[in-house]
């Protein structure tokens, strides 16, 4: 019960994916960085109230009056620096800090998009790169800086990388030297000094055991994944009579006899829940399936109040393991935006696809070895059909409602 009490905090707070920003380095040649920073409009609204009018709406209009508090507030975060030497600003380089600003759509929602250059030391020894990143450090631990870099012709195959910053990881090296292209030790008269430069470590490792770690943070983070898979735990330990129907919650329900039987419906239960998952999150990040984002949180948050109002006045006709496969498939489009906002495609697909579903699996497997056992040994008690299944069940109903109302209709309560 007491990681239930902490899972069913604050509603608002889980209500969205985890705080992630998307970082863009483009290193050129001659020193100069390009800089690219996609910070979600949310998370800059907690920070700095962008929602004049409160009405839980942010407006493109309200957004670029705060435009310049926006700058002011992110890039003090961020430093890049040679050895001991900063890189420096570029004030008459092409940006937008004087202009209106951009906003672009990711996965889970609106993002402000920041753009400047940097003038970074040369001479002998720059060969990295060294990037300073505390956004949101303070007030979200749970924040990640995904940052991308590449070659000034903006592929990572030209050299570049990725890798994920945060409160625990705030700085990184990039590896980068700056040298004249070997092709031309002195540029021709107008020639452009955007040639690439030479990387000597070449990308960056994006390993099997990485993404595995990412699909367990994941599951970690993503309460509404979390709270519908206790949802389904809580009552797998018992059973609904044939027929047995009643208007008082929990009426309907008895305690399985025999712990087997328990393990075997929590195993079906799972094991169709993670083979629906995976279809869906193999479609969509293979591009074969995009449906809306919105579309898919809201029926997330719909699947998770379904599942709950189930416990406590039982609806579901037939096996519920084939309706929480008909879930599962929703849930896997909400995996597929965390795995594509992690910049997987075209060849690569195999290895992230197979480590982050192996994390994703891993993180289930340790919720549901936790949770199934305990709910087998109390299944009889008086305590947890209504403390734990009925009031548990309550909660969760009640947070999947504002959850479904906020993604659907784009309001915080």
């Amino acid at each position: 019960m007491g990681c239930l009490a902490w899972l069913l905090g604050p509603a608002s707070a889980w209500a969205h994916k985890p705080s992630d920003s998307y970082l863009t380095l483009d290193l050129q040649h001659g020193g100069r960085v390009t800089v690219r920073w996609d910070i979600a409009l949310r998370d800059l609204d907690s920070e700095l109230a962008l929602d004049d009018d409160g009405d839980g709406r942010l407006t493109w209009a309200e957004v670029r009056r705060r435009w310049r508090d926006i700058q002011t507030y992110a890039q003090p975060h961020l430093a890049l620096r040679v050895g001991e030497r900063a890189c420096e600003s570029v004030p008459d380089a092409p940006s937008n800090a004087s202009g209106p600003g951009q906003l672009v759509a990711h996965t889970d929602g609106r993002y402000a998009v920041l753009t400047w250059a940097l003038q970074c030391p040369t001479g002998e020894g720059a060969e990295a790169v060294q990037v300073d990143y505390r956004l949101f450090a303070v007030t979200d631990p749970t924040h990640r800086g995904i940052l991308r870099w590449c070659h000034s012709g903006g592929a990572q195959a030209a050299g570049g990388g990725l890798l994920v910053l945060g409160a625990q990881r705030p700085e990184a090296e990039v590896p980068w030297r700056i040298a004249p292209p070997t092709w031309a030790s002195t540029p021709a008269a107008g020639a452009s000094d955007t040639a690439a430069p030479t990387s000597p470590e070449g990308p960056a490792p994006r390993t099997f055991a990485a993404f595995v770690g990412e699909g367990m943070r994941h599951i970690a983070q993503g309460a509404d994944h979390v709270l519908f898979l206790l949802t389904l735990v809580l009552v797998a330990v018992w059973f609904r009579p044939a027929g047995r129907l009643s208007r008082r919650p929990l009426a309907a329900w008895s305690p399985r006899a025999r712990w087997g039987s328990a393990l075997r419906e929590g195993g079906k239960l799972v094991t169709a829940f993670t083979l629906a998952h995976s279809v869906t999150l193999s479609l969509a990040v293979m591009g074969v399936l995009a449906p809306p984002s919105q579309w898919v949180e809201s029926l997330i948050a719909l699947s998770v109040l379904l599942a709950a109002l189930d416990n406590l006045w039982p609806w579901i006709p037939g096996p519920r393991w084939l309706v929480v496969f008909g879930f599962g498939l929703v849930h896997g489009f909400g995996f597929a935006g965390a795995l594509q906002d992690l910049s997987v495609s075209g060849g690569d697909l195999v290895a992230p696809l197979l480590g982050f579903n192996v994390g994703v699996e891993l993180g289930q497997l340790a919720i549901v070895g936790i949770a199934l056992p305990l709910a087998c040994l109390l299944r009889h008690s008086v305590a947890y059909r209504w403390l734990a299944v009925g009031g548990g069940s309550v909660a969760i109903a009640s947070i999947a409602a504002i959850w479904l109302i906020e993604r659907a209709f784009n309001v915080v309560l």
